[in-house]
């Protein structure tokens, strides 16, 4: 709902497709925009994937989707036939790189804040770590110590929330299944040693994934979960090459104060927007603008960018009664002052 400020705000009516998989938020807005807004102003259409399909289909002036990569090719491919202009709020594997300068307790607190929030569901949450070696046990116990204060029960704890649906419940209990038998070492943040098997929930305690390699599906797509990979480092450029060999993602997080070190990690990277000394934040600035890049997205909005971006500025030039072709030279019969107009343009 976000964007629909500048969607109205630039002068436009709006439709907007709810998720299938949130039934009761969808269930409200159908319930609440008809007070609020005339059918022809702002609709809310609720249904599934084939829905989903038909929506992306129709000719829109403009088409912005938020929601997972994969779908967002589909959307593009969709929006494609009638050349429909499209913003693409994706995602991916946003990294977090803690600095050799960082303060590890307050960077850690903040990394596991962002992490846990909506159970990891939110597409700028932390994505994987990537630490110095040599503070690795260091970074893993201020993030169990930052994990146990916020939330020291979980199953009963109303501050934190559950896996949308089953679905994407094994999802995550697979990868994390996936990541130790491929030789990770998972350890499970479970303060008061809850049995979650045992349990008739979806809540799942965050899980740390030491050792995580390229070859876990933890480390290949976005993890939307409380499941945080850690990965070393040597130095800021391997930190950085680990970066780019990925995909760009929606958002980069730094963490330290070796200014040095931080322009280089700006420069030398590309992501979708950035949060120094925290996470996810940026997106709570509306006066900067809010997208991806590439594979994270496409497209920006927030304050005036998203009054220009659901906008056309349509040019307008009105001529005035002097007949400038000729005094340009640029009416023929062409001479000496079409000569003049071509070296003046040319910087001659």
């Amino acid at each position: 709902m976000a964007p629909l400020a500048g969607v109205l705000a630039a002068g436009n009516r709006a439709m907007a497709k709810t998720s299938e998989y949130t039934p009761a938020t969808a269930a409200l807005f159908d319930d609440l925009v008809p007070k609020y807004f005339a059918q022809d102003e702002f609709a809310v259409i609720s249904g599934g994937a084939d829905v989903g399909k038909a929506f992306a289909a129709l000719p829109f002036d403009h088409l912005i989707f938020t929601g997972a990569t994969a779908i967002g090719r589909h959307i593009l491919h969709a929006a494609a036939d009638n050349l429909t202009p499209v913003t693409l709020e994706l995602g991916g594997k946003s990294p977090v790189i803690l600095g050799a300068s960082a303060d590890i307790a307050r960077a850690t607190e903040r990394v596991t804040l962002g992490k846990m929030m909506n159970a990891g569901q939110i597409c700028l949450a932390p994505d994987y770590l990537l630490v110095p070696s040599a503070n690795e046990a260091q970074v893993v116990d201020g993030i169990k110590a930052a994990a146990s204060a916020m939330y020291p029960t979980l199953l009963a704890n109303a501050d934190y929330t559950s896996v949308v649906n089953d679905r994407h419940h094994q999802r995550l209990t697979d990868w994390i299944a996936d990541a130790r038998a491929k030789g990770a070492t998972v350890e499970v943040v479970n303060p008061a040693n809850e049995d979650f098997g045992a349990a008739n929930s979806r809540k799942m305690p965050l899980h740390i994934v030491r050792d995580a390699t390229d070859d876990m599906i933890v480390m290949q797509e976005e993890i939307f979960g409380p499941v945080l990979p850690i990965r070393r480092y040597d130095g800021i450029d391997d930190a950085i090459a680990q970066v780019n060999r990925r995909d760009r993602p929606l958002a980069l997080y730094y963490f330290g104060t070796d200014d040095t070190e931080r322009r280089r990690v700006m420069d030398r990277t590309i992501s979708g927007g950035v949060t120094l000394d925290d996470v996810i934040f940026h997106v709570s600035m509306e006066d900067l603008p809010f997208g991806g890049s590439g594979p994270s997205g496409m497209g920006a909005y927030h304050g005036i960018d998203g009054f220009r971006t659901f906008s056309h500025a349509r040019a307008v030039y009105e001529q005035s009664k002097l007949d400038v072709a000729k005094l340009a030279g640029l009416k023929p019969p062409y001479g000496a002052a079409a000569a003049k107009t071509i070296a003046r343009m040319m910087g001659g």
